[in-house]
């Protein structure tokens, strides 16, 4: 799956960061991950200008916290999970309700990186595509648990 990613360092206002205790993320059975997903507001009006919609299908991977950085996946990486969601985030970006959860995971850091397809062309990340920035999508999968996280686009692809 291809993921072209940006970073830039900070996080969410709205995101908690992440337990990195070693009792959160080493013990106890799988945990599972329930997703929501939002995007900056502040993006809808260029898109519409470029013709687009916050409307299309969320491709995401889930990459374990040593298989990517502030950058995105690190090179030879393999995903945890790869999945695509149908989004649609009008009017105002969301935040949409659980669309997706995954099947149990070890408890660790995990990152979730994608885009949203938001031509439906064939290529999710090209340029004016809503792309998640890892900073703002790192969430800890905590033993024996589901946890509901938002997955957050702070970027169009420029």
């Amino acid at each position: 799956m291809l993921l072209l990613l940006l970073a830039c360092t900070g996080g969410d206002k709205d995101s908690a960061p992440a337990d990195t205790s070693d009792s959160a993320t080493t013990s106890g059975g799988p945990g599972t991950l329930a997703l929501t997903f939002r995007m900056d507001d502040d993006y809808i009006p260029t898109m519409e200008k470029a013709g687009e919609e916050p409307v299309g299908t969320f491709e995401g991977s889930i990459y374990a916290e040593a298989d990517a950085n502030e950058l995105g996946p690190v090179d030879g990486a393999v995903a945890l999970v790869d999945f695509s969601v149908e989004l649609n985030l009008l009017p105002d970006g969301g935040p949409t309700d659980v669309l997706y959860t995954t099947d149990p995971l070890d408890p660790q850091i995990v990152w979730v990186l994608g885009c949203l397809n938001s031509d439906a062309n064939e290529k999710c990340g090209d340029p004016g595509d809503p792309i998640t920035r890892p900073t703002e999508n790192k969430f800890q999968v905590v033993a024996d648990t589901e946890t509901t996280v938002e997955v957050y686009m702070g970027m169009l692809r420029p």
